[in-house]
């Protein structure tokens, strides 16, 4: 994972910054970085019912944040994290006030998720993960191997040669109609 780690640029050197460049993948650290540097443009303001959160330029307007630290459950007017999946500069600038140093974990979503150590077939058989959720899973491992493969030549025919040997490998098994999940393709 260090190896990894030595090509990220962090900009903020904020600790949730170091967390997120530790279990994101990168192109979602990259996204979740860009939302942190904004956020040290914004200022909050805790009211009765949550924050309110704007540009330290704006003197009306903003988002509301609502956090509740002892859940873990953060939520944005602005619904950035619903429709991508990121954070938005306004939970991370509540989340930083409120001195949180990690992100917390439900926000921290399995597509986004680097591949760690755990053995994949320990991934795909998690009973709470659902069958989309492992495609993603397989989905950013394959974006991994891509991304690591192609450091060196060595590494590329190496991940060839392996990836040659899994698909014949999985073209002989059939496919299962018992899932109803499982994805189709067209021959």
């Amino acid at each position: 994972m260090q190896q990894n780690l030595q090509n990220i640029n962090l900009k903020t050197g904020a600790p949730m910054e170091s967390h997120a460049a530790s279990v994101l993948t990168p192109y979602a650290f990259s996204k979740l970085q860009e939302q942190l540097v904004l956020a040290a443009h914004y200022a909050s303001f805790q009211m009765e019912d949550g924050f309110l959160v704007r540009h330290h330029t704006k003197l009306e307007g903003g988002r509301k944040v609502y956090w509740m630290p002892r859940e873990g459950i953060i939520s944005c007017s602005c619904h950035q994290f619903e429709f991508s999946g990121i954070l938005c500069r306004h939970t991370l600038r509540v989340l930083s006030t409120g001195n949180c140093f990690q992100i917390p974990e439900r926000y921290l979503p399995v597509r986004w998720r680097r591949v760690t150590g755990t053995p994949p077939s320990k991934l795909v058989q998690d009973p709470q993960r659902n069958h989309s959720e492992n495609v993603q899973m397989l989905r950013n491992m394959v974006s991994s191997l891509i991304s690591e493969s192609g450091k060196s030549k060595e590494r590329l025919e190496i991940a060839t040669e392996g990836v040659s040997m899994l698909l014949s490998r999985i073209r002989e098994q059939p496919v299962s109609s018992t899932d109803g999940n499982a994805i189709q393709r067209n021959v």
